[in-house]
């Protein structure tokens, strides 16, 4: 099941990071599940306290951005 969330987390960070070089706004809810499920993994198996802060911080960033992204567009 973890090899699962973390192939999953794999996948949504690098088409998160894809979307994001292209432009796609669609990239940041995308990239937010990834961390999500980064941190999921770091809770369940690794106990990477650090590691699960940066995932915490990288969610703020991308709800920032995606918020600016918003505000550009009007």
């Amino acid at each position: 099941m973890l090899q699962l969330i973390s192939t999953c987390a794999l996948l949504s960070s690098l088409g998160g990071n894809l979307c994001i070089n292209f432009k796609k706004k669609i990239g940041f809810p995308i990239w937010i599940t990834s961390n999500i499920l980064w941190i999921i993994v770091n809770v369940i198996w690794v106990h990477n306290i650090q590691q699960i802060i940066m995932y915490l911080i990288y969610i703020g960033f991308n709800i920032q951005g995606y918020i600016q992204w918003g505000n550009k567009e009007r």
